[in-house]
């Protein structure tokens, strides 16, 4: 248990000041409920896989340098939050196809903390998005998860259901529920 609160004091002191886009909360919330999707779906799940859930986005959003987070966690998780790192000067379309090309070689755990970031995520889409953004953000969502959906069957359902719910309120949203507008 230390090993997961070590993760998380140096994920809230490397994030401090991020806030999330959709809801406004402090981002370590996001962080907090990616480890807790994964540990309360998935059976005698590792302390690294914990970890890296938690620390899943240092590498692209904050000064923290993989030298630092070996260090501080080992290979093991650093391996896992290396695979989880997007290549920000990369623009977000190319970004994107490399997740959907990528995660398919994925380790489990690697999955299983994408699946439950993008289960985090589908449930706080900002609403200052346009309809074109949410349904392209819905439609990549969901085909990245979909590769993910080998790795935990209950983490699997978990997404669908928050995405459905996304997917409803942004057609609600959107007022083209039965239009068959975009979304």
């Amino acid at each position: 248990m230390s090993e997961l609160l070590l993760a998380l004091s140096v994920a809230a002191a490397a994030h401090k000041g991020q806030i999330r886009k959709g809801s406004g909360e402090p981002y370590i919330n996001h962080l907090i409920e990616v480890s807790h999707l994964l540990s309360e779906h998935v059976d005698a799940i590792d302390v690294e896989v914990l970890q890296a859930a938690v620390l899943h986005d240092i590498l692209e959003d904050t000064s923290v340098s993989r030298e630092e987070l070996l260090l501080q966690f080992g290979s093991k998780v650093l391996a896992y939050v290396e695979a989880l790192t997007d290549d920000k000067t990369l623009p977000l379309s190319q970004r994107r196809d490399q997740q959907l090309s990528h995660i398919t070689g994925e380790s489990k755990a690697v999955k299983l903390i994408k699946l439950a970031d993008l289960c985090s995520n589908v449930s706080s889409i900002p609403p200052s998005w346009s309809e074109t953004k949410t349904a392209d953000y819905l439609d990549w969502t969901h085909q990245v998860a979909s590769m993910c959906f080998d790795a935990n069957e209950d983490l699997a359902n978990k997404f669908m259901s928050r995405y459905d719910a996304s997917l409803l309120a942004a057609q609600a949203r959107f007022g083209n529920a039965q239009s068959g507008g975009e979304i």
